[in-house]
């Protein structure tokens, strides 16, 4: 029987250590926290009671991936239960209007002509366009790049849609958000509603790529909803585990890999650093890719196809808190307290100026918000009648120069991330009024303190690395480490570095589990 040792616990490294031990390999999974799950931890952070994802919450690309195909009713039968929810996500804006997206196609149509008439057409032709490209997007997501396999859904892509349909897609992945808003919508709101969803992968309005993500999830929420876990994003990680667990695998936490061996020029096993080493015929490093030259013997990292790798950058930092409340938001636009996502940009030119201060080192008067209201869909997470927030601030400075504003003094986040954090709250407080007094107790997560919790996490990048054109697709991490290989035989990458990129979904962790099963 064959070794695999996994670096790290995050999901995709859970997901490859999970199939790979149903399919026969012995395995081990090494975590240098107290704590497995990576990115997808649930703590009572505040008070006793309340359950707070700390990072990750949306589970919608597990729910409709290839890991919960595989191992669904594995992950049921150690706990995995999931509740969707109808109601995904809406955008807030100053004059109190709302739009909010359900599942419901003429529900949102019917909010379209109140808010924006002059984009229903738009929003109808662009369900249809979802509709028939998805066949044609989604399996690619979960499609090694570059393959065989690519090129032969490329090709069937072609027959189905045509040279002109094909071309329209290239056109869709290279677009900005903003090109993209302005050429289908003509209201503010609609153009913000979709180019905050570039926000949350890194993609300023003017950033070449954005207008994917805007296109897929604006549009995809209405055809597929967003999915949490009960209980806590946790419950996929814990029954992960106990798959590996239950098949001959091991999951040891406190094991923080110091060095990977190698022989021959191959990956042979890893040191921790109690001092322990571990040999196997396979390693997996479940890790950002800019991190793995800390583990490898100096003559190896100084080698030009490996040093190269830390210029793989990271996207902005972002910053959590977390909320325990004694009710929940009384918004001035009502309906917004149904959603699971309440979205503060507020308009597209709001996005771009917030962009482009933390690019250059500034706190941004009006950072992107995205709040999550997860008790509306799962009350288990708080006692009765009570509720919490999830709060992410997007998109912040990796090193800070100075406040936008001129507000707030000093340069390091343990100095100043409270009062940042008061800014959020007062916010929020303007679309919410009375927020304040509802908070029981809150927690706040610096982007020093998403390092501190997670190494992959590089200066509070929640993205494990900027999802820009230049460093995704068949590109993810650099060229010569695609296809979730390394320059080192037998050392493999997976996470959100490498492709499909960032999000709870386990993909790159199947692919790997894959090539490791050839």
């Amino acid at each position: 029987m064959s070794k695999v040792l996994v670096i790290g616990s995050g999901i995709n490294g859970l997901s490859a250590a999970a199939i790979l031990a149903k399919r026969g390999k012995s395995v081990m999974v090494l975590e240098a926290s107290d704590k497995f799950g990576g990115a997808v931890r649930t703590e009572e952070i505040t008070l006793p009671g309340y359950r707070h994802d700390l990072f990750a919450t949306n589970l919608s690309l597990f729910a409709g991936g290839g890991v919960m195909a595989l191992l669904k009713e594995d992950l049921i039968r150690n706990g995995l239960e999931f509740i969707p929810s109808a109601k995904p996500y809406c955008s807030v804006f100053p004059d109190g209007k709302s739009i909010g997206i359900t599942m419901n196609r003429e529900s949102n149509i019917e909010t379209l002509k109140k808010i924006a008439p002059e984009d229903v057409e738009s929003w109808k032709l662009l369900t249809d366009k979802l509709i028939k490209l998805s066949p044609h997007l989604f399996p690619i997501l979960s499609t090694e790049l570059p393959s065989l396999a690519a090129a032969k859904l490329l090709f069937k892509s072609w027959r189905a849609i045509g040279t002109t349909g094909l071309f329209e897609l290239i056109r869709l992945l290279l677009q900005s958000s903003r090109s993209f808003a302005d050429e289908y919508f003509v209201h503010k709101e609609t153009k913000a509603l979709a180019a905050t969803w570039g926000m949350h992968l890194d993609y300023g309005p003017d950033i070449s790529g954005g207008a994917l993500f805007s296109f897929l999830e604006s549009i995809g929420g209405q055809e597929f909803g967003m999915v949490l876990g009960k209980g806590g994003a946790d419950s996929i990680t814990n029954a992960l585990t106990k798959i590996i667990v239950e098949n001959g695998g091991e999951v040891l936490v406190n094991s923080k890999v110091t060095e990977i061996l190698l022989k021959d020029g191959k990956a042979i096993g890893v040191v921790t650093a109690d001092g322990k080493s571990f040999k196997a015929e396979s390693i997996i490093a479940n890790v950002n890719p800019a991190l793995i030259p800390n583990l490898l013997p100096g003559v190896v990292k100084s080698d030009e196809n490996i040093s190269k790798i830390k210029n793989f950058k990271p996207g902005l930092g972002t910053m959590m808190i977390h909320l325990a409340l004694s009710d929940p938001p009384t918004w001035r636009a009502a309906e917004a307290g149904d959603f699971n996502y309440v979205h503060i940009a507020p308009y597209i030119d709001d996005m771009a100026m917030t962009y482009a201060m933390a690019a250059a080192g500034k706190l941004p008067e009006q950072p992107t918000l995205v709040i999550g209201q997860p008790t509306v869909s799962d009350p288990s997470r708080a006692p009765n009648g009570k509720h919490i927030l999830w709060i992410q601030v997007r998109v912040l400075p990796l090193e800070i120069t100075g406040d936008a504003s001129g507000e707030i003094d000093g340069k390091k986040w343990d100095d100043i991330g409270e009062q940042y954090a008061d800014r959020v709250i007062n916010i929020i407080e303007e679309y919410a009024p009375g927020l304040k007094n509802k908070i029981l107790a809150r927690k706040v997560l610096t982007p020093s303190d998403l390092e501190r919790y997670n190494v992959n996490l590089i200066k509070g990048d929640s993205l494990g690395g900027s999802h820009h054109p230049s460093q995704f697709f068949f590109l993810r991490p650099i060229p010569g480490w695609t296809g979730h290989k390394t320059p080192i035989k037998n050392l493999y990458i997976c996470g959100s570095g490498t492709w499909p990129g960032g999000g709870v979904g386990g993909g790159s962790g199947l692919m790997v589990a894959n090539l490791l099963s050839k």
